[in-house]
């Protein structure tokens, strides 16, 4: 009641409902492994929505960004503006279309039953998602991001630490810059980072699609839509990139 009642009324009572309903489930619509590849083939942006950006649609802060109205608004018009059309596909967690009862089960009903009921409330339900934890998956980003390069020019956005990990792999040989971003607070980074992105690209003599822009750099994920629109590719990878440049498995956190 203290988070949600005045401040997010219709939220508050639809939750409440469906909590005391062990059968709510929905049958949201995924891509296949394969439907995904090929739409990265063709170009399409990836972003990621997990229980952090539900959150902040529900005006609460999470621990590595500050809330705020603009961020909030930025996220409902990357939900509700999406369909088949859009120049990127959402990526949401699988637990969408579990039940109540299956989400007790093992533990997690209060992780994702707010997912559920934002999914109810906004999302496209004719639309097609892919899974946000596909790249948490051992060799998930191999399997799924790499084949998709081809012979792009990459460019990687993420914080020191990831950079300078990134730096020293084998994956570095295939990054023509990288783009630094803050661990915490990225979104009010976000214009910068995108006119770096903008300035590589323009420096460089070739067009934005024969770029591709890999994402893990918290809430800066917002200006995806925009890259998109300038015909550069995207991809909200997060945790993974990191993941694959260090071996360290991050399945644990699915």
């Amino acid at each position: 009641m203290k988070k949600y009642l005045f401040r997010d009324t219709a939220y508050f009572f639809l939750y409440c409902f469906r909590y005391c309903q062990p059968g709510y489930r929905h049958e949201c619509k995924f891509y296949s492994d394969a439907e995904f590849a090929e739409l990265l083939r063709q170009g399409k942006s990836i972003i990621r929505l997990g229980d952090g950006e539900i959150g902040l649609l529900h005006y609460l802060p999470i621990h590595y960004q500050k809330w705020s109205p603009a961020i909030r608004n930025d996220f409902l018009t990357i939900i509700r503006s999406y369909d088949k059309n859009s120049p990127y596909m959402l990526l949401i967690p699988l637990f969408v279309n579990y039940s109540n009862a299956e989400l007790k089960r093992i533990g997690k009903r209060g992780v994702w039953l707010p997912l559920k009921v934002s999914y109810e409330m906004l999302f496209n339900k004719g639309a097609k998602y892919f899974d946000a934890h596909a790249f948490y998956k051992d060799g998930g980003f191999e399997k799924l991001i790499l084949p998709s390069f081809g012979t792009k020019k990459i460019i990687v956005v993420t914080n020191e630490k990831t950079i300078a990990s990134l730096r020293t792999s084998s994956f570095n040989v295939r990054v023509r810059d990288y783009v630094a971003a803050p661990a915490e607070n990225a979104y009010e980074a976000g214009g910068h980072i995108e006119e770096s992105i903008m300035d590589i690209i323009r420096k460089s003599g070739v067009p934005a699609s024969e770029f591709v822009v890999l994402f893990s750099a918290g809430l800066a994920k917002t200006i995806i839509p925009r890259l998109a629109a300038h015909e550069c590719q995207a991809l909200d990878i997060g945790a993974g990139l990191e993941s694959y440049a260090t071996g360290i498995s991050v399945e644990y956190k699915i």
